[in-house]
């Protein structure tokens, strides 16, 4: 379904099925990177689902996301604390998002942002499909002290509707071993950590 916001995605429930397996290793491999304590920012992408899956168990965690697939993951976790900007459900990525609650981003500083895309460029960055979505992981990046980009290899190469961030703004890469290896030798020449796994 096109609209002039861009192309919609397949619905979060199908999407979370695709790349299934890269998807869990990533979520796995950024999860290691939290500590009790942390605060951080999570999108609604389905990879960041599979990172709050590894984060259960975390203590005086600090959860900033839009995704309500990613805030119910901590329902039964008492260590960590969910705080969700508010907005206008989006349901295509069952995410709340909208300029309604996204001021209270303003508020927080986190130590690393984890952000899926659906598309990853040298030239363009990170891209997503929605214009609000892309507009409030904007805001999110901003927040983060550390931008780690959470894309599989099939994003690699593929530029969608809006960039949400540049090359210049993120400070590490996790994906899968499928990656494009000059793409991942371009990005550690401009000091971006890549992690494969």
């Amino acid at each position: 379904v096109k609209s002039d916001l861009g192309l919609e995605p397949p619905a979060f429930a199908l999407r979370k099925e695709l790349r299934l397996a890269q998807k869990e290793r990533i979520g796995r491999s950024a999860a290691s990177l939290v500590r009790d304590g942390d605060s951080i920012a999570l999108d609604a992408s389905t990879t960041a689902w599979q990172i709050a899956r590894h984060l259960k168990e975390r203590r005086e965690l600090t959860v900033v996301t839009n995704g309500l697939f990613v805030a119910l993951e901590f329902l039964d976790s008492p260590g960590v604390t969910v705080v969700m900007p508010g907005g206008s459900l989006r349901a295509a990525s069952a995410s709340l998002v909208g300029d309604q609650g996204a001021c209270i981003l303003e508020r927080y500083h986190v130590q690393r942002g984890f952000f899926g895309a659906g598309g990853f460029t040298l030239e363009e960055g990170l891209t997503d499909t929605n214009q609000y979505e892309v507009e409030l992981k904007q805001r999110m990046v901003e927040r983060s002290k550390e931008v780690i980009a959470v894309v599989d290899s099939s994003k690699w190469g593929q530029v969608t509707f809006a960039s949400l961030a540049l090359v210049a703004q993120l400070d590490r890469v996790i994906t899968d071993d499928a990656a494009s290896d000059e793409m991942v030798t371009e990005l550690q020449e401009h000091g971006i950590e890549v992690t494969l796994v």
